[in-house]
């Protein structure tokens, strides 16, 4: 069978809380181009089932010195289900092909459109979907956010007065495009962005100098308070952890829970020691992924 059930989640419910992980079948070369050509992951299943066992340890926190366990919560690891797609015999086309190559980058690009027509044709429905690349040019990941079902239900919360929500279900799914070589923290960053919301909440990188969203915010000079999350105060990050704003950024962060190592949302490769695997998300960045794990594991 192409669908292999890697953990099975709570058996309670008829659609537990889903990580997808799809081996690519055609890659878009380059992106926007039309052009389709056999991902070479597609008959390398030896490769792709080991991604797909480095991503499921550095969800749940089983990477070799791995500090951030997000899903590894002994309230939550039981509750995610996670499956694996190895369909290789699917035919060529636009609707087969879940990951393009940027034409001016080494990025891999998540064709997010598609993940979910593709999954319902293989029995699954997922919350955030990977889609696994043995690209022979192209190597760095890359994510989307999450499109909330925004007329479902959902947990609300407040952010800095607004009221916003956790929804239950999605529109489209986050969706991740990963090379199979794909190492330490990569999974687990990028995931942080997949879980994020475009309606509710969009966790941004950190390492550059990005717009507004729920982990980022502008100006200068830095003020104390970062956010306050659901009537609770969060710091800001005066000093961008062992590296620093650079002088031309305006934007700035919310305060480390390891205040020696930069956040996971920022350039985690940069860690004191080499260590990527002791970054851990910020303060809010970790709350509201928290909460939105919990929210959907509740429907």
């Amino acid at each position: 069978m192409p669908t292999k059930t890697i953990r099975v989640g709570d058996t309670t419910k008829p659609d537990p809380f889903t990580v997808a992980i799809i081996a690519n079948p055609y890659l878009e070369a380059p992106w926007n181009s039309g052009t389709f050509v056999p991902d070479p992951i597609r008959t390398n299943q030896p490769a792709f089932d080991s991604c797909v066992n480095y991503i499921v340890a550095s969800l749940f926190g089983g990477l070799a010195g791995q500090a951030e366990r997000l899903l590894g919560d002994l309230a939550i690891a039981p509750k995610v289900r996670v499956l694996s797609v190895f369909d290789p015999g699917v035919p060529s086309g636009d609707q087969n092909s879940l990951v393009a190559q940027d034409g001016v980058s080494n990025l891999l690009v998540p064709r997010r459109d598609n993940f979910k027509p593709f999954l319902a044709q293989h029995g699954v429905e997922a919350d955030v979907a990977y889609a696994v690349s043995l690209s022979q040019s192209h190597t760095r990941a890359s994510a989307w956010f999450t499109t909330d079902d925004d007329a479902g239900p959902g947990n609300n919360f407040t952010l800095d007065g607004k009221t916003f929500s956790h929804r239950h279900r999605n529109i489209t799914p986050g969706t991740i495009a990963i090379h199979s070589s794909a190492t330490s923290m990569t999974a687990v960053h990028e995931f942080g962005h997949a879980l994020s919301s475009y309606s509710n909440g969009a966790v941004l990188d950190l390492y550059v100098d990005s717009k507004l969203g729920l982990n980022n915010k502008r100006g200068r000079p830095i003020p104390a308070s970062f956010a306050t999350y659901d009537g609770v105060v969060m710091a800001s990050d005066p000093i961008r952890d062992s590296l620093g704003y650079p002088v031309t950024w305006q934007s700035y962060h919310c305060e480390l829970i390891t205040p020696a190592f930069p956040a996971l949302m920022d350039n985690y490769w940069m860690a004191p020691g080499g260590i990527p695997e002791h970054c851990q998300h910020d303060r809010i960045t970790r709350q509201f992924l928290m909460d939105r794990v919990r929210a959907k594991i509740s429907r």
